[in-house]
């Protein structure tokens, strides 16, 4: 297996501390990712190391795809991170990192999952430039809109 990993990145203007806490609320996902997705939360009580989530979304064309959700880092409001288990890919880590900027907050996610060489060699060539920067920058830029619009 070949470890694939990637970093985005979204300058937002607003406090770290908010941009934490709309980020690290999973169930808040879908108003800013795009495409079709759903996420519930099967823990009860506040987002915790620990807390465990349910998301159906849209993969490569089918519909409803389920992902286990496991929150694994929490440490406001610098740095959060989640692993979804994908019927696919397997684990697929979701690291976000909270930096204090001027007026506000560089944000970056970083997504790191281990690929069978060929595919990992397809998604550097031709998926993530085709398919995943696009589909973060314009989910970025709706995250970064709706966080602005209420600062």
């Amino acid at each position: 297996m070949t470890h694939v990993s990637n970093i985005y990145s979204v300058v937002i203007n607003a406090p770290p501390e908010t941009v934490f806490n709309y980020v690290s609320d999973l169930t808040r996902h879908p108003e800013w990712s795009g495409g079709k997705l759903k996420i519930e939360a099967l823990t009860p009580g506040p987002v915790a190391v620990g807390s465990g989530y349910k998301s159906y979304g849209e993969v490569a064309g089918q519909q409803n795809r389920p992902n286990e959700l496991r929150v694994t880092k929490f440490e406001s409001p610098t740095l959060f991170e989640f692993v979804a288990k994908d019927p696919g890919f397997g684990e697929v880590i979701n690291a976000f990192k909270f930096t204090p900027q001027k007026d506000g907050t560089l944000m970056e996610r970083t997504l790191s999952m281990n690929m069978n060489p060929v595919m990992a060699f397809a998604f550097k060539l031709f998926i993530r430039p085709v398919i995943g920067q696009p589909m973060m920058d314009k989910s970025f830029a709706a995250l970064k809109s709706r966080l602005e619009k209420t600062n």
